[in-house]
Order: C-alpha cells, then structure tokens, then sequence
C-alpha cells in the first residue's frame, strides 16, 4: 500500500446528507471529519461510508454506501466492501478479499487473502479466516472461530464460538458446527447435518446429509443420510456408517478402526469396545442394562439384540438373528453373555440370561432358552431347541433335536439328528443319543463300551 495524506485526497469524499452522531461507536462520517482513513492510490469511497480513527485502506480498494469501518482496522489493497456492510474495530482485511452487502464483521478479526463474505453474512469477534476462504450468503461463524485455507461453507450455515474447521473442508447449504468442535481437513459435511458440541471430525471424512454426531471420530469417517451417531462415543479411523443409523450410546463406548454399521441400524445404551460390524436393519438396545460388545463383532442383516447383553471378542451373528437380554422386570435375571468366538447363524432365537461359552456354534433357525448354559465348543445344529435352564457342556446337538427343560449333557455327549429328550433328562460325559433316539423325561443315558445308549 502506498498510502496518501487524507487531505490530499479530499476530492475522494462528498458530503453525507445522512450523517449520524459522530460520538457513536467512535464511528464519524467521512466528511469534514477530525478522524478520516489513511488511504492508498486509486481507491473509491462511497460518501455515506463511515470510519473510526486510524482506519487504513490500501490501494484499489472499493466501500460502498453507508460502510461503517471501526477504529484501528486495516483494509488491504484491491479489497471490496459492500453496500451497508460493518466492520469492527482492530479488524484486518488482507488484499483482495471481498465483503458482500450487509456483511457484519466482528472486533480483532484477521480476514486473510482473497477471502469472500456473501450478503447478510455474520463474523464474530476475534475470528480467523485463512486465505481462499468462501463464506456463503447468511452464514453465522461465533466469537474466536478459526477457518483454515481454501474452505468454502455454504449459505446458512452455523459456526458456533470456538470451533475451529480444517483446510479444503466444504460444509454444505444449512449445516452447523456448535461450540468448540473440532473438524479435520479435506471433510464435506452435508446439507443441514449438525456437529455437536466438543466434538472432533477426522481428516477425509464425509458426513451425509442431515446427519448429527457427537463424539470423537477418527479419519476418514464416512457417514450416510440421516444418521444420529450421539452420546460421544469415541470412533477409529476409516469407520462407515450406512443412510439412517441411529447410535446413542455414551462417552464410555469405543469403536475401533473399520467399524461398519449398515443401514439403518440402530444401537441404544450400548457400551462397545472395539470393531463393530452390522449389516442393514440391526437393532440392538440395552434395555434393562447396558448392552456390551468387545472386540470385533459381527452382526448380519435384520438382527436385534434386545436388553442387557455381552458379547465378547470373535463374535458372529447371521441375518435375522434375535438375542434377548433381561427385560429387568425381575431383579433375578442375567445378563445374556455370548463368549469369544462364538457364531450364531441366521435366524436363531437366543433367549434372555443364555451363556454361551468359547467357541459354541448356534445353527440356523435354532432356538436357545432362557438361562441357558454351554460350555466350551459347544455346536447346536440348524433347528435344534433347547429348553429353559439346560446345561449343555461341551456337547453336540444334532439337526432338529429337541433338549427338554432343565436338561443336562455332559461334556463329549452327542445327541443324533431328530433326538428327543425330555425335562430334567441327563446325558453323562461322552454318551450318545441316536437319531430319532428318545430319552423321558427324568432319565439318565450313561456311556457305554460301544459309545451307545443302552
């Protein structure tokens, strides 16, 4: 800037029919006034424009009517200020930067290089806009904000106070970012979603339109349409999540790198540790408790975890798969637990209180009942029933058998295909039910030599 003497350049000004009260704001009309700008080559100055003292413009620069320059600021060359547009004390425009029509520009904020405000745009005290920055038509940026180089943020947009927002973001017509959240470089946040209070959007991410999150989220986060991920859960990197997921867990759950969840599932009062995989339509909720799942999970199409419910590492679950934790109407009842490694296949019904240990396989279409306990390696085939309060340790159910209420196998039993065993029957150790085999109930099959009922 090479700037002239203000009397010098006199013939810039013009009379101002509308003058106000020059003590206001410390703002004084351009005209005849003690405190006029120190001004560069070659610009123009609309007469109704006002300025504080010690104001500086450089050269080329362009005020529209009725501008309102406070004290102390300092306008670069080439800069363009619109119609009706204010801007506050100690405030910085760098060059080439443009102000739309009735744009309002806080105290001590630094507008850097080639930044663009459009009309009726608002910029709180003390924030910091680097350089290509585009604000669009409406926009709201609170006190302190920090936008970084080559952002644009669509019309109607809301930054709240304290936010601060990555190089080469985009953040869609509508979308808001509250207070103090944090969001990475290089994100696309969708029309009208909403970054909750405190949170952190990773590097990369893409969040779909109408979608809200809370929490902490790694990298390369990539979130559908109408998604609700709340309860500031804390995410890996290279997380996806399908169109209308819903998850509201709490600050406690953490998902791990490549977590997926598909569309439309939904996750209340869940506390998860680690990777989690759902396929579209999953419900899972807590319940009477919490619902727990550690590790890396899997969990197939359609399937629903209802109330309190662990699952632990190496767990999978076919599609439509239902598994029931307590409902706590009754203070008696357990957690259902499903421990590592385990897979139920499509269709199973697990029933509330079940303990499946290590390694157990559940086939397709089975059902397990309440309370029901099994012991390492245990396989259930496709369609089997097993009854309330059985204890099946280590066993071998086979296709479409049936296990009474309160049943015992003992470990290495095997129970054929199509077996019947009635309530509170006990198969020993290493004995074994043919198919089609019947047992009443009450009785005991033992081992023998051939490995066969006597």
């Amino acid at each position: 800037m090479v700037p002239n003497d203000a009397t010098a350049t006199a013939a810039t000004w013009h009379p101002n029919p509308r003058s106000a009260d020059p003590s206001e704001a410390n703002i004084h009309p351009a005209p005849n006034a003690e405190a006029r700008p120190i001004i560069g080559e070659d610009t123009q100055i609309a007469p109704s424009a006002r300025f504080g003292e010690g104001v500086l413009i450089g050269d080329d620069a362009r005020i529209g009517e009725d501008v309102t320059i406070g004290a102390g600021a300092n306008i670069g060359e080439g800069v363009v200020i619109r119609a009706g547009a204010q801007i506050g004390a100690n405030t910085s425009i760098e060059d080439d930067a443009s102000i739309g029509e009735g744009v309002s520009v806080g105290q001590r904020v630094t507008i850097r290089q080639g930044v663009i405000l459009q009309a009726s745009s608002e910029v709180g005290d003390g924030v910091v806009l680097d350089e290509g920055v585009s604000v669009g038509e409406g926009a709201r940026l609170g006190r302190d904000v920090q936008v970084e180089q080559s952002t644009r943020i669509g019309a109607h947009v809301m930054i709240d106070e304290g936010a601060v927002v990555g190089e080469d973001c985009v953040l869609e017509d509508r979308s808001s970012i509250r207070h103090s959240s944090r969001v990475g470089d290089s994100v696309t946040i969708g029309k009208s979603a909403e970054i909750h209070a405190g949170s952190s959007v990773g590097n990369g991410s893409r969040i779909g339109s109408r979608s809200r999150l809370e929490g902490t989220f790694g990298d390369e986060l990539e979130v559908g349409t109408r998604s609700r991920l709340l309860g500031g859960s804390t995410w890996g990197n290279n997380v996806q999540i399908g169109d209308g997921v819903k998850v509201e867990t709490d600050a406690t759950s953490r998902f791990a790198d490549y977590t997926q969840l598909g569309d439309k599932t939904t996750l209340t009062a869940a506390v998860v540790t680690g990777e989690l995989s759902t396929g579209e339509g999953v419900t899972i909720k807590g319940g009477g408790g919490a619902s727990e799942l550690h590790g890396t999970i899997v969990i197939g199409a359609g399937s629903t975890l209802d109330g309190a419910i662990t699952l632990q590492d190496g767990t999978e679950t076919g599609e439509s798969v239902q598994i029931h934790g307590p409902s706590g109407a009754h203070p008696d009842e357990v957690v259902t637990q499903i421990d590592r490694d385990c897979e139920v296949q499509d269709r199973a019904i697990i029933r509330s209180g079940v303990r499946l240990g290590e390694r157990t396989l559940v086939g397709s279409a089975a059902e397990i009942g309440q309370a029901v306990v099994t012991g390492t390696g245990t396989a259930i085939d496709d369609r089997a029933r097993i009854g309330d309060f059985s204890i099946i340790n280590g066993s071998m159910i086979g296709e479409g058998a049936t296990v009474g209420h309160g049943a015992q196998r003992g470990y290495g039993a095997e129970l054929g295909e199509r077996s019947v065993i009635e309530d509170n029957a006990v198969i020993e150790p290493y004995a074994h039910v043919e198919e089609d085999g019947y047992v009443p109930r009450g009785n005991v099959v033992v081992e023998t030599r051939e490995g066969k009922t006597p």
